[in-house]
């Protein structure tokens, strides 16, 4: 158990340490009050959300945001979009999906249409929000961060799914099997008992 553990953290250090590599080359978009940058690093933060599940894409997501804002490459609305995401998408899927369940193309594709839908809508209302609190002109601001931010939406729709396999992957190499019965492939073969049936027809 423990060993599972610290396996699943080995795992959420390195995704974290790829959402900082991310964040440091993302769009930046130069405003009248400052600089916006565009949340590609929230790819990682979603497709460990889609991997492992909501409490690792919500770690992933608070440690790299904190730490990409000590490196002056995040807000705290940056922030709070990674963590947002992350636990919309959680909930989407089911808080969880479980290792020994495989995922078809199809479905991490509407995983990634959808992450990047939702990335798409919250990133202008962000961006809305920030122009508003500033000089009141939201829709400049919305404007002005419109192509960054359908940029990064659709980066999202398309990486999320193959990112997710990634981390999958190597979830199942590192990670120990899941014994669960409630976690295993409803596809997978089923075990029937016929020593009761036998017996009934002896006695019949």
């Amino acid at each position: 158990m423990k060993k599972g553990l610290t396996k699943l953290a080995g795992i959420n250090i390195l995704a974290i340490v790829v959402m900082i590599l991310v964040g440091l080359v993302s769009f930046r978009t130069v405003a009248p009050t400052g600089v916006l940058i565009a949340p590609v690093a929230g790819i990682i933060s979603l497709a460990v959300t889609v991997a492992l599940g909501t409490v690792s894409g919500v770690v992933v997501a608070v440690v790299g945001g904190i730490l990409l804002m000590f490196l002056q490459n995040a807000d705290w609305l940056l922030v709070l979009n990674f963590v947002i995401l992350a636990v919309f998408v959680g909930w989407i899927i089911g808080w969880r999906i479980p290792l020994s369940r495989r995922l078809s193309h199809q479905q991490l594709i509407w995983l990634g249409i959808l992450g990047g839908i939702c990335e798409l809508v919250l990133t202008l209302i962000f961006t809305a929000l920030m122009g508003w609190q500033t000089d009141g002109n939201w829709l400049a601001f919305v404007r002005l961060n419109l192509l960054p931010t359908i940029l990064t939406a659709l980066l999202d729709a398309v990486l999320i799914g193959p990112v997710a396999l990634v981390f999958r992957w190597l979830a199942k190499q590192v990670l120990p099997p899941e014994d669960d019965g409630e976690n295993q492939d409803p596809h997978g073969p089923v075990e029937i008992n016929l020593s009761e049936k036998k017996k009934k027809k002896k006695q019949e």
